[in-house]
């Protein structure tokens, strides 16, 4: 008998700055004549009552000043519909006649640290740092924006304020908890809320790869304990494919915090498709399907290896793997028979076709060297190799790292 035990996935988390770090304050003069504070001394507590945007930068670089003037936009945006929040830029007296280029068609507050720049380092700051505070001076998010803002900042703003109706999900308390992937309409995500309050998935990112731009989630209230659930090609869901042998499931909050679980081939039982169930940490197996409620027990499955025709066809793992630029693929082969080796990649496309025909009885092994059936180099990311017969198709993952 072969037996095929829970199967553990991995799921990735960035990191996300949810609890309260302390007090930030400085006292810093205001030196854009075009800010209501213009020639103040100010900082956190200043702006009491306020979400306050502390953005650090050097005025003489390019990406700096482009990013302050992002900031800036969202700023007068949500000033102009009555939201307290203030954005601060704070660079370093050594380049203040360069600071019109933050001054300059910017409205909010702009302040110089002088040497040895305290408030700097107090903020362990660096080039291109943005530090969100609520509305009791508490750090709720420290990141670096060089590659760009963070998509759906207002959201986190404005959840902040208390003006959203609902808090914003703590991604820290979500995650993909059962997904069913036999390639059909019928298959749906599920994702759990583990907090115990009810929260909004608004600005929530969902996808089968890293794009992160299949579904967006508007203002949806899941409530504490209870799940959300979409099923492919629904009102407000996902629109990608479940590949039925084995894909990826992207969760990311409105801030860039990003889970991944991995899936793995779909399976058959009694005429059941099975569905794969997922805990927080990201350990999974399959299971019944449950759409919307309580995960079954996880299930053992077992096949009959003299009255099944799988084990005609061993398929062990690629190596190396992850691979660069060429990866090897062992087949034995108990029988002679007609077989298919194909290259997909996460969103079921196949990229190419490395053997189709006869393969004899014995140990066979297949080379690829990450080039896709148009001749070009495919990109970075998870690939699955698959091999058909007439009576069965094996799938294994393996990654291409440039």
């Amino acid at each position: 008998m072969q037996q095929f035990k829970k199967i553990k996935f991995l799921v990735f988390f960035t990191s996300f700055l949810a609890s309260a770090y302390g007090q930030y304050d400085y006292s810093l003069e205001d030196l854009n004549s075009s800010s209501t504070s213009y020639g103040q001394e100010i900082g956190t507590t200043y702006f009491q009552d306020h979400v306050t945007l502390h953005y650090f930068g050097h005025f003489t670089w390019g990406t700096c000043t482009n990013r302050f003037g992002q900031l800036n936009n969202l700023y007068d945006n949500l000033k102009a519909q009555g939201y307290n929040i203030e954005l601060i830029g704070v660079a370093k007296a050594s380049q203040s006649s360069s600071s019109g280029n933050w001054t300059n068609n910017n409205n909010s507050p702009v302040c110089v640290d002088v040497s040895p720049y305290d408030v700097w380092s107090s903020w362990n700051a660096s080039q291109r740092d943005l530090f969100v505070l609520d509305l009791n001076g508490d750090l709720v998010l420290h990141q670096n924006i060089t590659s760009g803002v963070p998509d759906n900042l207002e959201s986190l703003i404005i959840d902040l304020l208390g003006q959203s109706g609902t808090d914003l999900c703590d991604i820290n308390y979500m995650y993909v908890s059962e997904a069913h992937t036999s390639g059909n309409p019928e298959d749906y995500i599920e994702i759990y809320n583990s907090g115990e309050n009810d929260c909004s998935l608004e600005g929530f990112k969902l996808d089968n790869s890293q794009d992160m731009t299949d579904l967006i989630f508007d203002n949806i209230v899941v409530p504490a304990g209870g799940y959300w659930l979409g099923y492919k090609g629904s009102d407000s869901s996902f629109g990608f494919d479940l590949n039925s042998v084995g894909d990826e499931v992207w969760l990311s909050d409105p801030l860039g915090n990003t889970k991944v679980i991995t899936l793995s081939a779909s399976v058959e039982l009694n005429d059941v498709q099975l569905s794969q169930s997922f805990s927080s940490d990201g350990g999974g197996c399959y299971t019944a399907p449950t759409p919307g409620e309580n995960n079954a027990d996880c299930i053992t499955l077992e096949i009959d290896v003299q009255n099944t025709l799988p084990q005609n066809i061993l398929l062990s793992n690629n190596y190396p793997n992850p691979f660069n630029p060429t990866t090897y693929i062992p087949i034995e082969m108990k029988n002679s028979e007609n077989i298919i080796i194909e290259i997909f990649d996460v969103r079921g496309n196949v990229v190419n076709t490395i053997f189709s025909g006869f393969l004899d009885r014995g140990t066979h092994k297949f080379q690829w060297n990450g080039i896709g059936a148009d001749g070009k180099e495919v990109g970075s990311g998870v690939y699955f190799f698959i091999v058909k017969s007439k009576s069965i198709s094996l799938s294994k993952k393996m990654v291409f790292a440039k």
